[in-house]
This record gives C-alpha cells, structure tokens and sequence, in this order.
C-alpha cells in the first residue's frame, strides 16, 4: 500500500515538474523583433550572461529608468521600451531576477543603482515588476521620482508611500480582471493616476510570444507598447516639470 502511494505522488510531483519545465519554455520568451533593437546609433547595449540588460544613451539626459520586469519574462523582450526612453535621453536598466522573478532582483538593483552615477531614477514594472518596484522604494528609498506600474496586481498594502505613481490597465488583461484592479487601487495611493488602455490586454505591454490565461489584445504589441511608452514617458515629464519648479 505504501509503495503504491510514494509511486503516485512521485508520478504526481514528476507531472508537476513537467507542467512548470513547460511553463518555463513555452511563457515569457522574447519575440524575435527584440534583436533588432539590440544595436542602435543612439544607444549602446550591454547584455549581462544573466540576460541583464543596460542601454546607454549617446547623449544622456541625467535620468535612469529602471525596468522591472513580468513573472517569468525575460528582460530582452522590455527591448522596445527600453529603447524608446533610451532614444530619449535615459539610461536604461533592466535585471534580470533569478528564476525569472523580479522580485528576486530587487536588493541587487537597488545596491546597483550608485554606481550609475545618475541623481533621478523613474521606475516602470510590469506585472510583478510592479510589485518589486515599490518593493524596491519602500524598502531601499533610492533617488526613485516616480513609478509606471503595467498590469500591475497589488499583493501588499502601498498606500503609505509618497511617490507619483500611474496604473495602466488594459481592458482585456486576463490575468488581471477589473476587480483585481480594484483591490490594487486601494493598495496605492490615493493621488495615483489609473487609466484604461481599451483594448489592451496583458502581455502586450512587452515584446514576448506567450502569456498562459491572457486574453487577445484589441491593439497588437507593438501600438499597445508605444502607447504605454508615450503615456508613462509623458507621466514622467510631468513630474519632472514640477520638481523643478519647487
């Protein structure tokens, strides 16, 4: 009897390790298109045998953007976004978590963060990126001036933190249903700005093939991603404008 119930738990446990080797290969991988943005006159790229990711801008505008990335996303397929803001003056960073969990990657950033030499930081996270960016405020408080969260689910209570946040949410996101984005707004702070992209969904804020009980996006990846760019970047300078003002 126990020989026949240690064999199905182990036929159990071998059929879980499957399903996750599958989820692993099949979730999250870059789309070929990310390679193309790999090599630009405005910038230069560093990638780190981790799959860590730096863009330097040719002329630097004194800015960092950190980028966390989604839970089993690879850093390459935040390539478009990165190489938007890169175009525009930032330096950009995107590490790499272990187990391709950002979370993982928070206290290895943020003691990374100095050597940049750069006095203002934006952070934008995408799905858990989102989480293990303000993580990474709360617990670090590096020169962090505001914060895009993308699809971002809220796991712990964030509403103390006095920081400018946006919340973009897609319409179609199946992963993260409107009453999720109810619990996550309640989660942030009150002055956090939440707006809809109609028609987008979850993946499609990133350049990756597959996204496990997603729904189809309305946009396709590439409008969906220049308009999250445009959005977080005009959100951005915004913030700027009025520090400098004070």
């Amino acid at each position: 009897m126990l020989k026949r119930l240690f064999a199905a738990l182990a036929v159990v446990v071998l059929l879980g390790l499957g399903v996750l080797a599958a989820w692993y290969r099949i979730d999250g991988q870059p789309r070929p298109e990310t390679a193309a943005l790999l090599t630009d006159p405005a910038y230069a790229v560093a990638e780190e045998p981790d799959g860590t990711l730096v863009f330097t801008p040719v002329a630097g505008n004194g800015r960092g953007l950190l980028i966390f990335h989604g839970a089993l996303i690879k850093p390459r397929s935040y390539a478009g976004t990165a190489a938007y803001f890169a175009r525009r003056g930032y330096t950009v960073f995107i590490p790499a978590g272990a187990a391709r969990l950002s979370i993982r990657a928070v206290d290895s950033a943020a003691a990374r963060l100095p050597a940049f030499g750069l006095a203002d930081w934006f952070v934008i996270g995408h799905s858990m990126g989102g989480f293990a960016s303000l993580d990474l405020v709360a617990r670090h408080q590096p020169p962090v001036r505001a914060v895009g969260l993308w699809a971002t689910a809220m796991p712990a209570d964030f509403s103390g933190l006095d920081l400018p946040m946006l919340l973009l949410w897609g319409d179609r996101d199946g992963l993260m249903p409107r009453e999720r984005l109810a619990e996550a707004r309640v989660r942030l702070p009150a002055g956090t700005l939440v707006e809809t992209v109609a028609g987008g969904n979850h993946q499609d804020f990133a350049m990756y093939t597959h996204q496990f009980f997603d729904q189809p996006g309305q946009l396709g990846w590439a409008d969906q991603i220049e308009l999250a760019n445009r959005q977080t970047a005009t959100f951005f300078e915004g913030v700027m404008r009025e520090k400098d003002a004070k």
